[in-house]
């Protein structure tokens, strides 16, 4: 495998290096164009000053009556622009780049002053840190998608992305499960064009949240948010965080395309109008696993001889109505599957020797979204959609020698939703937003395991159905001056099918007592859903072989609540320094007196769920921790992120007894940097270094003498998470060449993960046919490498 990356490496070093000598007189020019809206009411800010600074001679425009405007001849690379006007604070875009194949469409929301400040610049630091959702002012962060691509590791996933973060880090390498402040993976959002939305992986369990590789495509998305606690009353349903992602339109003026070939597809995208008089536009990108040839080509990714399939694809159009406001209509969605065949010889690395398994994943979410805007600062969004998930599993454990899979599982859920929500500014003080979410599920759970006593399938789960989640929230943001900004509000839930429901407060104050100095507070009660299959579980009544009960039915929500203090300081233009401490307790949790050591809190994470029959409502657990972030965005063609989190995480289950969390792994470290050297034939060399360390993922270990004797795995929970294994460190290290042509943009990268194949530990596992625990470590030195182009 090394022998093969190598010469392809030299040989795309090579072609880099040739392709910075060959160069162009001139410099391409492209163009610069959006709209400018005032950023709570939506509607366009006209007689907005935006200006190229830097530019020689100067370059600038001033926004129409719709709050467009448009700048002409502007020099490809990194590039500046400043949006300034009477009444709003001025907003300072900084080192956004420009390519000569595609037209930088910059969408700016501009904050109206409540009192004379003078001007506020607000930098590419301050544009990063402020998210898009202006209820957001503590645990939350916005992100554009240059990051997902720059950062090495990343591999243009935004979860992977976010694992930089302070108080995040990821359950393995193998999958993107986010991990957030010691809290299960389980308890995270997804949210995409305002649509809560199933886990947008591949190869993702069902009812987790993340998965190997991710079904979202980094090319269709635009700046976004992502919230690790206390966050807003319009997000609910979730206990951790959440991503709330959004959708790029298409270009409506003239047509786009990309390709690009990496570790992530073979993948093609196309924008643009529908026609000349329409101001209509389509996004639409298609991509298919290129796990085959890099298979082909020698490199291990963990799964041994097995390959994994895959394809996902996302679409956005765009009509706006003139004086109707604008419809969307957008959908995202994937289909993957893969066969991990012990019996074949396979030498997979994710702890299933001594077994088969055949699984199957399905993935999807469209959607129709209305904006209207009133005329008195006002504005309703309503969406239309529909999402569903499907796994198919075939399992068996080769020591029992059955003819046929020892277990078949097959889960469906299909989710049709419908929610509106009503903003509204008064004056430039207050801000009243309030929403309604109607979700119908319809359900299809099937699942039987085979019981070698009667040679034939016993049913654990057989369930058709169609629960109902009612939710509603009201939030209220009031400014009392330039510096102090409090935001309170409330989110309902009522999940009819055992009648469970909560009323969530929420509140959070921020006091930016000096222009670069701010002080943040936040509280928030939280709830969540089980994972509705676990409701639908069979157990057997006794004294009856042909009745059997759901026991889990009456299971209510999970519920926390979060409390952060945080500090931010802006050292200069382009540096951040930001801390927060935090405290969250959780309860409600479902354990049961059949594991007494058990909790639903240390689930999640894996490629399935442990779960009981007859679990209660009484387990509980607490996180805190403090977190450190110390960042520079790049400028002069440098940029850094340091992220350092302390924190202890522990439950209780049914005996009452504290312990660890599976997920409490005390520290995570982080370390990335890279550099930009920009070069005069309109291209650049890029590089980039991401390094980590973090304490080991906490385990329950397995007891030999036990597991032998019952020809199967036995964990003693006695010892649950007392341990861990060794700490986890890794460096992944990028370079790559941008090279602007004069209609053509092209990206050559090459990255190693795991560059010194630092061996961390995976998991234990019990194989019962060699009758020993097995170790299975995570993923070793794994090379890539990428080509887009722009068109």
């Amino acid at each position: 495998m090394t022998t093969h990356f190598l010469r392809f490496a030299s040989g795309l070093l090579m072609l880099m290096f040739s392709l910075t000598l060959s160069g162009q007189n001139t410099l391409p020019l492209q163009t610069i164009r959006g709209q400018v809206t005032e950023v709570s009411t939506g509607l366009p800010v006209p007689g907005v000053s935006v200006v190229v600074k830097g530019s020689d001679p100067v370059l600038g425009t001033t926004s129409d009556a719709g709050g467009n405007y448009k700048i002409e001849g502007v020099t490809v690379g990194r590039v500046t622009i400043e949006y300034s006007c009477m009444g709003f604070r001025k907003v300072t875009i900084s080192n956004v780049l420009l390519n000569s194949a595609k037209e930088l469409i910059l969408n700016v929301k501009l904050e109206e002053e409540v009192i004379s400040l003078g001007d506020i610049e607000v930098s590419a630091l301050s544009r990063k840190d402020k998210p898009v959702n202006e209820m957001a002012v503590i645990s939350a962060r916005s992100f554009n998608t240059e990051e997902a691509d720059r950062y090495a590791g990343s591999m243009g996933d935004p979860a992977r992305m976010a694992a930089n973060f302070a108080g995040v880090s990821t359950s393995s390498d193998q999958r993107n499960d986010i991990v957030i402040r010691g809290n299960s993976p389980q308890f995270l959002l997804w949210r995409i064009e305002g649509v809560d939305i199933p886990n947008p992986n591949h190869f993702a369990a069902f009812g987790t949240t993340g998965g190997a590789i991710s079904i979202l495509n980094n090319n269709v998305l635009t700046q976004s948010d992502f919230y690790t606690g206390a966050f807003p009353a319009s997000y609910g349903n979730a206990l951790s965080g959440a991503f709330d992602l959004n959708m790029r339109n298409g270009n409506n003026e003239k047509h786009e395309f990309t390709g690009q070939v990496g570790f992530n597809g073979f993948e093609l995208d196309a924008e643009g109008p529908f026609s000349k008089s329409s101001k209509a536009s389509y996004l639409i990108a298609l991509r298919y696993s290129t796990m085959d040839i890099i298979h082909a080509l020698g490199f291990n990714f963990g799964t041994g001889n097995a390959i994994p399939k895959y394809t996902d694809g996302s679409f956005k159009i765009n009509i706006p109505l003139k004086n109707y406001g604008r419809l969307t209509v957008f959908g995202l969605g994937g289909i993957s599957y893969i066969e991990l065949l012990d019996s074949k010889g396979d030498s997979a690395d994710y702890g299933l020797s001594g077994s088969d398994l055949r699984f199957g994943c399905k993935m999807g979410v469209a959607g129709i979204n209305h904006m209207y805007y009133f005329k008195n600062q006002g504005k309703l969004f309503t969406s239309l959609n529909v999402s569903g998930v499907t796994n198919s599993t075939e399992y068996t454990d080769l020591s029992y020698h059955l003819t046929v899979p020892q277990v078949i599982e097959n889960l469906g859920e299909t989710k049709y939703s419908l929610s509106s929500n009503y903003s509204r500014k008064t004056g430039s003080r207050n801000f009243f937003r309030t929403g309604v979410v109607f979700d119908l599920f319809d359900i299809n759970y099937k699942g039987k395991a085979y019981d070698t006593i009667s040679n034939d399938y016993i049913r654990y789960i057989d369930a058709k159905g169609n629960p109902l989640l009612l939710r509603s929230f009201a939030e209220w943001q009031h400014k009392f001056n330039g510096y102090l900004t409090l935001t309170t509000g409330l989110h309902g839930m009522c999940f009819p099918l055992n009648q469970s429901y909560s009323v969530e407060p929420r509140a959070s104050l921020q006091w930016a007592f000096h222009e670069r100095h701010r002080l943040s507070a936040g509280f928030g009660m939280h709830s969540q859903t089980q994972l509705k299959a676990v409701h639908y579980l069979k157990e057997q009544v006794s004294g009856s072989a042909a009745v059997f009960e759901t026991t889990n039915k009456n299971l209510g929500f999970s519920k926390s609540i979060h409390f952060v203090l945080g500090y931010d300081y802006l050292p200069g233009n382009n540096h951040r320094i930001k801390t927060e401490i935090y405290y969250q307790y959780i309860y409600n949790v479902p354990v049961t007196e059949l594991n007494p050591q058990y909790s639903f809190l240390v689930t999640g994470g894996d490629y399935g769920y442990q779960v009981y029959r007859s679990m209660v409502n009484k387990g509980t657990g607490e996180n805190y921790g403090i977190e450190l972030t110390v960042e520079k965005f790049i400028s002069k063609g440098f940029y850094y992120l340091i992220t350092a989190s302390l924190f202890d995480a522990a439950y209780k289950g049914y005996d009452g007894v504290k312990r660890n969390s599976r997920f409490n792994n005390n520290y995570v470290f982080n370390l990335l940097a890279g550099y930009e050297i920009p070069l005069r034939n309109a291209g650049a060399l890029l590089f980039d270094i991401k390094t980590v360390y973090a304490g080991g993922q906490r385990y329950v270990p397995i007891d030999s003498a036990a597991s032998a004797a019952a020809n199967n795995a036995v964990y003693d929970w006695e010892h649950a998470f007392e341990k861990r294994y060794n700490d986890y460190f890794r460096i992944n290290v990028r370079a790559g060449f941008r090279k602007n042509g004069r209609k053509t943009n092209q990206e050559w990268g090459v990255e190693i993960q795991n560059l010194t194949n630092h061996k961390n530990v995976f998991m234990e596992n019990w194989n019962n046919t060699k009758k020993e625990v097995v170790t299975s470590y995570q993923m070793g030195m794994i090379p890539m490498a990428m080509y887009r182009i722009y068109f």
